[in-house]
Order: structure tokens, then sequence, then C-alpha cells
């Protein structure tokens, strides 16, 4: 090493891995991240052992970024203001169980289908993978609730 290289990289531990997850988690629900590009830096960021490849990860990413040792505390950019729904409009829930957890579990599901048709050569642990994707994105090709609302309202209005 040159001496204007760093001398040795920092490592880190669960906690920052964890913490990255977490932040790519919310740049998933914003829509800044589609879910294969999700899944693959979600599993590059269980597998990094230094600090510089957590803060690859989030080069081309706004806040949150996780807190990495060896980095100063970045105060977050303003935070959104929250919007009062419309008189009469009901404000959307945000923040289930499976909002969090659901394309952890989505990505997970055919590895425990093909583990548990191997162990028991039973086929119907297949029926696993659509399952889970049902309950997850509650019948994904519709849409969120608010989309088909939406699109209904523009049927109705063309006719």
């Amino acid at each position: 090493m040159t001496s204007g290289e760093e001398s040795s990289p920092l490592r880190i531990g669960t906690a920052e891995r964890t913490a990255a997850m977490k932040a790519l988690d919310e740049h998933l629900s914003e829509g800044r991240l589609g879910v294969e590009e999700y899944a693959d830096r979600t599993a590059r960021a269980s597998a990094a052992v230094v600090a510089s490849e957590i803060a690859e990860l989030f080069t081309d990413l706004p806040q949150p970024h996780p807190q990495l040792p060896g980095t100063a505390a970045q105060p977050p950019l303003t935070a959104p203001l929250p919007v009062a729904p419309a008189a009469g409009e009901v404000a959307p829930v945000k923040g289930g169980f499976l909002d969090g957890w659901g394309p952890r579990l989505v990505m997970i599901t055919p590895v425990v289908a093909v583990a548990l048709f191997l162990i028991t050569r039973q086929w119907y642990f297949f029926l696993l993978i659509p399952v889970m994707g049902a309950l997850v994105y509650r019948g994904g090709l519709g849409g969120s609730d608010e989309g088909r609302d939406q699109r209904r309202r523009d049927r109705r209005d063309r006719r």
C-alpha cells in the first residue's frame, strides 16, 4: 500500500449490515429501486465486510444512508411534511409486517419450497410460491388499491 491509500479498511458488523438493509428497504418502498436491484444490493450488503462495500451501495441514492464507522453522522435532508388527505378521503395505512418483510419473504420462498420438496418429495410445497406472492402483494398484478380505484374512476369517466 502507498501512503496515500487508507492504511486499513474499517470492518463492519451485523448492526451496520442491518442498517444498510433497512435503508435499502426504504428505497424499495419509495420506488427508487426495482425488486431485482433491491435483491442484488441486499445480498451485497449482507456479505459486506468493510464499510466501503456498504458505502458503494448508496452512491446513487439519496438519504437515508446507514451510519458507518469512520464517517460523520449526516443529518437527513429536510423531512417531507405529512400531507393531509382531501376532505372525504381516507388516509392510506402504511407500515404493516408484510410491508417491511414481504419482499424478503417472497425472495426466499422458492428456496424454502425446493428444500421442502427435496426433503419430503411432496410437490405441493411449490404452491407456497404463488400463495406468498398473493399474500404479500395482495394480488400484485392489479397494483395498489389506490391505482386500481383510479383506473376504475377513469373507465367510469370515459363511459
